[in-house]
């Protein structure tokens, strides 16, 4: 299931950072159980110790964004919500990935898509693209380009700009005539190295030892042994 663009648009609540509004919904999913119970805002704002005002501002973005759904005067995780928080402790890297499948159809990814696709931008200029003609304060979407960064929609470099992850960017030049031919070493320079990593133990050691071949007999020392 991923959020359709579609719907209101809603930043997140300076009131909370991202990484807290991440332990509300880790909270919610231990105080909720496995049947996603919904809990009182001020169940939930006395274990995280905090205004019960402040866990609704921020449970309207979670809501928006798939997260949390409203029950009268009570939130409860969605099946997403529930996902995340369970994979949160055991794999992070999982976790982002599925908020990044979750939200690859929302609102403020199609405005990344918009702005980004032509080159990175400053990370506040990018701010002010999320929050064009939303009220709130400038804090709010900034935090929206962490939850973003934290879904691996988009990346921030250590100069605070931002950008589109490799595989969603233009490419840069016209097209390809065709495939260019490969030398011999091409398979291991083109190959990621998560790919080459990847690869069972027997065939790394195979891959290395081709290679490692090849590299001894372009050293000039050993090509001489060699013809003689």
């Amino acid at each position: 299931m991923t959020i359709s663009g579609s719907g209101p648009r809603m930043l997140p609540t300076e009131r909370m950072t991202p990484r807290r509004q991440l332990e509300m919904i880790d909270v919610m999913a231990e105080l909720g159980g496995t049947g996603r119970a919904s809990l009182l805002g001020s169940t939930i704002a006395s274990r995280m110790g905090m205004a019960r005002k402040t866990v609704s501002r921020a449970a309207g973005f979670l809501t928006q964004a798939g997260l949390t759904q409203p029950l009268r005067s009570s939130w409860a995780l969605t099946e997403v919500g529930l996902s995340l928080a369970r994979l949160r402790g055991t794999d992070s890297a999982r976790a982002r990935l599925l908020l990044r499948d979750h939200w690859k159809d929302i609102w403020f990814q199609q405005v990344a898509v918009r702005f980004l696709t032509s080159g990175p931008l400053d990370e506040q200029e990018f701010a002010k693209h999320l929050s064009a003609g939303l009220p709130g304060r400038p804090e709010r979407a900034v935090y929206l380009v962490e939850w973003m960064t934290y879904a691996l929609l988009i990346e921030r470099d250590e100069l605070g700009q931002v950008s589109l992850p490799v595989a969603q960017r233009r490419p840069d030049g016209p097209p390809s005539a065709g495939p260019e031919p490969q030398s011999l070493l091409d398979p291991l320079f083109s190959a990621p190295v998560t790919q080459i990593s990847a690869l069972p133990d027997d065939q790394f050691l195979a891959l290395m030892g081709a290679y490692r071949t090849v590299f001894s007999s372009l050293t000039p020392g050993n090509a001489k042994r060699s013809a003689s």
